[in-house]
Order: structure tokens, then sequence, then C-alpha cells
């Protein structure tokens, strides 16, 4: 399809006033709100002080207008249209309560606003929602994890979403038990990471950007190759942060203290700002420095309370309109440093590592990035461009119980990538809609690893340098109709290109000398199905089949060089979702199977080498069931489980060795509850109290060993 003929179909206009199915729990209103805004396909913002309010229940069949005017007048509020599918939630005047019987005949005063101050609250219409695996961290646990590491705290708040939890800035995440390997390799990650619009990282491991001032989380199950393409075949997660607001000068601080038993005093700050710069240009700055206070012991370092960690970090955007483009620049940067890793060898009783050797690391990323937005009547054009930097390095511990001195590995790992996509989505309030567009990324991930010992006499330094480029252009498109008023289907697929280089040297005694280089092109298409059936509005059955892929490369281990394919991940998932009905009750089922041919891991050789290599072929069946209950008007739980079986039949003998095992570092089963109290008020002040727990079963830390690495762990938060 030309790029004419792409836009002009972005400028049909649908039709408004359709009815559709609406199924929102009550809750706290600002939520509940965004819930139907989701569920409706529209923007709105809300200028009403909503705060500490309820909203009440609401189902059935009915256009977005009514749905708004029945959510809304409990609360005393009212939605004003202010463009194509966009409103504006503010309080009814209270001359207009009194005076006026019927809140629903009040007269539409359509006041000029600008509409750079719209939330965008609605999904892009890809996939059907939830039945597409989207998912959104509960906002008021959000809130109580306010400057926390995101991947601790993101999985910590999902029974589906685990961390391998070596410490900030060096974790990786894992959705649904797709795991490849707890090690920080130069292989694309299987989640990938997103601020609002803009790609993070390409590689591992997670950023963990310090969750500070941001609005909303969302967990995208995987695979989710037909939307985000490549280093997404386990899923996505999407941090959306505050957006700089118009007409508003003002700033907030906080300040945290903590204790650990047994270990060293935990503290962070922060400070955000928010300045109108003219009717035209709001900016907003987060500055953040957070301690965590070290718990491990190293008495062979005589060292106490080695492994501390020190964040600091801060974000800047600019906001600029003229009413028809909204431009939003961003800029991040976060260092994250360690002086002793956070592991224990296994069989270790004790909170202590009595390594030879300290282990610290520096984990830092770098990222600029524009985002421009425009709408044509129901389609909305959406342009996002980001360079990023991510360097991680670390130190090992490499001495041998045979030798007399110690020895260590220094490794650097170095990713850039610049990444852009253009969009057009249309809202979903027709019989059909599509969303389409196509993206470029272009980056470089250099890997420099060095041995050494600490003898008197040391033998020369030796190592390798791995040197792989990529360039990724791809098209992606998909469409959902409806061939009967309950029923929605959508179809989509990416087509994808891509190359990678590969250079591998060789370094002795501080002399390098050519390795390898490989080179290709590679070429996929990644579909995906999903069908959702509304048996009633308060019951939904979907299905779901999606595909996704990784490309192919080239690894070193002891100047052997060899060439590993790309990995495939294909999901069939059945499930049921219900509204709230009995006690304000209502929940999600679902099963499914992934089938993962040809995985792609970081392991560590025999001889201690960090390599990537196809492991074998996986299969994973899983369980899924989510849930919330609202037991009283001011109590909320919410949580999950979620049950997996996996198996992993190993075929690269010359690394691993063969046979069959589990997936490793995810546990086969997980749960998590979230409450929320409504306490009231402490004089003029909205009193809330909340908690939020997770259990994690035991996992396998590697795919060569039969003994488990015991896991069940159960974290708490209030």
């Amino acid at each position: 399809m030309t790029t004419a003929a792409l836009l002009a179909a972005g400028l049909l206009v649908l039709q408004a006033g359709t009815a559709r199915p609406f199924d929102v729990p009550a809750g706290p209103a600002i939520p509940t709100i965004n819930r139907l805004a989701t569920q409706a396909g529209i923007d709105v913002v809300i200028t009403a002080n909503l705060n500490g309010r309820r909203a009440p229940p609401l189902r059935g069949r009915m256009t977005p207008e009514a749905a708004l005017e029945r959510l809304l007048r409990p609360l005393g509020a009212r939605a004003v249209p202010i463009g194509e599918g966009m409103y504006r939630v503010e309080a009814v005047p209270a001359s207009t309560r009194r005076t006026i019987a019927n809140p629903a005949a009040l007269p539409v005063e359509v006041a000029p606003t600008r509409l750079s101050e719209v939330v965008v609250t609605a999904m892009p219409p890809v996939g059907l929602g939830g039945p597409s695996g989207r998912r959104t961290v509960d906002t008021e646990a959000l809130a109580r994890v306010e400057g926390s590491p995101a991947s601790d705290a993101i999985a910590d708040l999902s029974a589906t979403v685990e961390s391998t939890r070596q410490g900030t800035g060096r974790n990786k995440l894992f959705i649904r038990g797709l795991a490849d390997s707890a090690m920080n390799g130069p292989l694309q990650a299987t989640v990938g990471q997103y601020l609002g619009d803009l790609r993070l990282s390409y590689g591992s491991p997670d950023p963990d950007l310090a969750l500070v001032d941001v609005r909303r989380i969302e967990v995208f199950e995987g695979p989710q190759g037909t939307r985000f393409g490549a280093g997404s075949i386990g899923g996505v997660v999407r941090l959306h942060p505050e957006t700089p607001a118009f007409s508003d000068t003002s700033g907030r601080v906080l300040i945290g203290a903590g204790v650990t038993s047994g270990g060293a005093e935990s503290g962070e700050a922060s400070i955000v700002l928010n300045r109108s710069l003219d009717d035209r240009t709001a900016g907003r700055i987060v500055a953040y420095s957070r301690r965590e206070g070290g718990f491990l012991d190293n008495p062979t370092q005589g060292i106490r309370e080695a492994d501390t960690v020190d964040t600091v970090g801060g974000r800047a955007s600019v906001r600029w309109t003229d009413g028809i483009w909204t431009v939003d620049l961003v800029g991040v940067g976060q260092r994250v440093e360690a002086d002793d890793a956070q592991t224990i060898p296994a069989g270790e009783t004790r909170f202590a590592r009595a390594g030879r050797v300290m282990e610290p690391y520096q984990s830092t990323i770098v990222l600029a990035g524009i985002t421009a937005r425009r709408r044509f009547g129901a389609a909305r054009l959406t342009s996002a461009t980001s360079v990023s930097r991510q360097q991680l390095n670390e130190r090992f511990d490499a001495s041998q119980a045979v030798e007399p001195y110690a020895a260590l590995v220094d490794r650097r790992q170095t990713a850039t990538t610049v990444a852009s996509e253009l969009r057009i989505d249309t809202d979903p309030i027709a019989r059909w809609t599509w969303s389409g567009g196509g993206a470029i990324a272009v980056g470089e991930t250099l890997v420099e690893r060095r041995h050494r010992d600490l003898s008197p006499t040391p033998r020369p330094t030796y190592g390798a340098d791995l040197d792989r480029t990529f360039t990724e252009a791809t098209a992606f498109g998909e469409g959902s109709m409806s061939p009967a008023p309950d029923w929605r289907i959508a179809v989509g697929a990416r087509l994808s290109a891509v190359r990678i280089d590969s250079n591998v040297d060789i370094v002795e005694t501080g002399l390098a000398r050519a390795g390898a280089t490989l080179d290709g092109f590679t070429f996929r298409v990644t579909p995906s199905l999903t069908a959702r059936w509304d048996v009633t509005p308060a019951v939904t059955l979907f299905a779901r089949g999606e595909q996704a892929v990784r490309p192919a490369g080239v690894n070193e281990a002891n100047g052997a060089f060899q060439r590993y394919n790309g990995d495939r991940v294909t999901l069939a998932e059945i499930g049921l979702r219900t509204g709230r009905w009995r006690d304000d009750l209502s929940g999600e089922l679902s099963v499914g199977r992934v089938d993962w041919r040809d995985v792609q891991a970081d392991i560590v050789t025999q001889g201690g080498d960090l390599v990537t290599d196809n492991v074998g072929d996986g299969v994973i069946r899983f369980v899924s069931i989510k849930g919330s209950w609202a037991p009283t008007p001011t109590l909320d739980l919410s949580g999950g489980v979620f049950i997996n079986d996996s198996e992993l039949t190993r075929t690269n003998f010359s690394i691993i060795g063969g046979g069959t095992t589990d997936i490793p570092n995810v546990a086969p089963l997980g749960a998590q509850l979230s409450l929320d109290y409504n306490a009231g008020s402490l004089g003029t002040l909205p009193l809330r109290l909340g908690a939020d727990l997770r259990y994690i079963g035991q996992s396998r830390i590697g795919v060569a060993r039969r003994s488990t690495c015991p896991r069940a762990v159960i974290f708490a938060r209030s």
C-alpha cells in the first residue's frame, strides 16, 4: 500500500455513535474512567477533582456518550466533547446541579480546550485489548511502589512477570515462563522495553528505570511479534510517564527510608517539577537518587554489607502544540553502581559470599527521543524516534580452587540503538478498525571480555571482542471487524527484513587478530489471529494465536566460531473473562501452549566463556488465573496465579550436553495479591492503605544442571 493510500484510509471518519458492549467494574473514579475510555476507544482529559471518589459499575450495550453520562452522573461530573473521539471530564457547576433535575438533559457547552491537554487513555486498536495479552498494573499498587526499580516492582505486581533479581540494572524480565538465560549477553531480550512510544533498548539487561512520576504501566503478554516486532517473543513492558501539564507550575518531593534486618540502611529522594513555559509549551523535570543498603557480607575481603547499590538518574520532557500537532521531546539518563554482586553460592546458608575477588558492576542508560502525534478525524498518526545507549560493566571472580592466586574476568557490553516508527491507528468505534505502519531500527552491540590473574607475575591478558550490528526494517498491519454485534476478529502480520553482521576478534597479550565475520539477510513474516465472543455483557470467550522471532548471530568460545539460528515462538491460547457480577467479583481464566524452536540463550561454557547459542527446543504449557473482588465499597482485592509446565529438549551436546529438562529461571508456580483500602480521610487529606504480596516457587538456575536453586520466596510490600 502506498503512503498516500495509507493516509487516505486513515482519514476515513467512523461512526462515533455506534452502540457497543461495556463491562466496567466499580472502583476508584479515575482508574474506572480510564477503563471505560479503553473499552470505548476514546480519549479523555480529567479536570474534575475525583480523588478519593468511587465510581459505580457499568454494564450493558450503549453508545460511548451514554456510557460516560451514566458513569459520571453519580460523581457530579460530566463529559464535554472537545474533538473527534475526545472528551473533557469536568465537574457539573453547582448552580446547574441545583436547578436541573435531569442531568442527562444538561446542555453541552463546548468550551475552548487545547488538544495538547488530552490524556490518551484508550490503547491503540491493535488486537482486541485484554484478549491480545494486554494488562495494566493496578493504579493504586503502582502508587505504592513509586521510586522503586522497575523490574522487581513490576514482577511483584504481576503473577506472570518474573525478574532474575540479580540487582538493580542487572536484571532480565521474563513473561509467562519464556526465559532464555539469567546472563546478560549480546542477544536480543525476550521482553521489549518502551517508555511511552519510544523503544528503550533491544538488548539486556532491563534498563530498570526508577518508577518516579510514572502514570501507568502496561504489560503485553507475548509473543507480540505483529505489533512490536523482534525482541518481543516473551512480551512487552511499557512505562507511561506523566507528561508536562499546561497552565500549571507545581512540584513535589518524595523522601523515603528503610532498614534491612542484618543489613545496611536504605534511602531515596526524588523531585518532580512542572512548568508551563507559554500557552503552547510546557516542561517537566524528574530527578532522583536511591541507595539500597547491602545485606551480604564478604568474610574473605573483611567487608560487611558489601552489596550496596546506588542509583542516580533523571528525566526531562518538553511538550509543544499548535492545536493540530502535539510534539514531545524526552531525555532520560540513569546510572547504577554496585559494590558487589547480590548473589550467593548454591548451598550457602548464610547471607555471605566468600569470594576472592569482589564483583562490582555498573549499569547506565542514556536516551533521547521525539514523538509527534496528530489526529485526522477518527484516525491517529504517531511518529516516534529514539536514540539510546546502554552499557553494562561487570567483573566476575574466575579464581580456581587449585590455583594459589585469584583471577578475574572484566566484561563490558555497550549497545547503541536508533529506532523509528510511523503508525496510523483508527478508533475502535465501528464495525471495523485497523492499525498499520512501518519501522526501522539500526544498532550495534560491542562486547569486550578480558581475563587476567592477580599473581605477582601475572600471565598475559587474553579475551575476545564481539562487534554485532543489526538493521531491521519492518512493515506491519492489523485489522479487526465485527461480523456480528457480539463477535470481533482481528488479523495481522508483520514483514521483517533483518541483517546481522557479526565480527569476533581474539585478543592476546594486548594484540588483536581477526577471528570471524558472518553476515546475512533474514526475511520473516509473523502472523496473528485473535477472536472474541461476548456471550453476555459480563462474559467473554476469546482465542488467540501469534508468532514472534529473533534473528540469528555468531558466537565465540575459546577461539572457536559458530553461527547460531534465529528462534521462533508460536502461541495458542483460549480463555474466558467475566465482568463484575456477584459481590463485585470478576476474573479471567486462560490456558495455552507455547512452542519455542531453536531456543537462543546466553550461557557460560565449561571454560568460563559467556556465549550465545541455540540450546534446544522448548514447550511451555500454562494456566493463568486473574481476578478482582470488592467485598466492601472501601476494599479492593486483586491478584493472580500463574502455573506453567515447561520442557526443554537440549540438542547442543558440545556446550551443554543433551537430554530433557525444565526451562530455567522461571518457577512453575507464581502468585500475586494486592489489597487497597480506602480509609477515608485524615483531616483534609485522603487516607489509603495498601499491601502487595508475591509468592515465587522453585526454579532451576541453568539448563545443564538437575539440581534446583530454592526460590520459595515471598515478597511483601505495604
